[in-house]
C-alpha cells in the first residue's frame, strides 16, 4: 500500500510541477540576425560577419567563427560556433545546414560572456537570393 501512495504521489507531483522548458520558453524572445558570408573559407576557423541583429548585445560587425569539424562538405556542414564581437562579449553554439535542402539549418547557443552572459538560442537557418544568410528565433539572456 505505501509503494502505491508513493506513486500516486509522484505522479501528482509531476502533474503539478510545470516542465523546466515551458518556464524557459516563457523567457524567450525573438531574434533576428542577418550576416554576410563573403569571406568564408570553408578553412578552420572560418567566419561570416553579422550586418544586422534584433540583439543590442548582437552588433554589427560580430564574427561568426566556424570551427568544424565539418567547414567545407558540399552537402551540409556542422559546426562548434563562436560569436565575438572584438570587445570581449562572445557566445558558444553549434550549427548544422543542409546545403541540399534550400540551404537550411539550425544553430543552438548555450553559453556566452561579457554582454552574451548567459545567452542561450535556437534559430533556423536560411539564405535568401541576395546571399544574405538569416537567423530566425529565439533567445534568452541571464539576467
Amino acid at each position: 500500500m505505501r509503494s502505491l501512495s508513493v506513486l500516486v504521489s509522484l505522479g501528482l507531483a509531476l502533474v503539478l510541477v510545470p516542465p523546466a522548458t515551458s518556464v524557459l520558453a516563457a523567457d524567450m524572445a525573438k531574434l533576428t540576425v542577418a550576416k554576410e558570408c563573403s569571406e568564408y573559407a570553408g578553412t578552420v576557423p572560418s567566419f561570416c560577419t553579422i550586418t544586422e541583429s534584433s540583439l543590442p548585445a548582437i552588433k554589427a560587425g560580430t564574427k561568426v567563427l566556424y570551427y568544424g569539424p565539418v567547414t567545407n562538405n558540399p552537402a551540409f556542414s556542422s559546426n562548434n560556433v563562436v560569436l565575438d564581437d572584438g570587445a570581449g562579449s562572445t557566445a558558444m553554439g553549434n550549427c548544422i545546414v543542409d546545403f541540399g535542402a534550400g540551404p537550411k539549418g539550425i544553430c543552438a547557443f548555450y553559453a556566452g560572456s561579457g554582454a552574451l552572459a548567459g545567452f542561450m538560442a535556437i534559430v533556423q537557418v536560411s539564405v535568401d537570393d541576395k546571399s544574405v544568410w538569416h537567423w530566425d528565433g529565439s533567445y534568452t539572456l541571464a539576467k
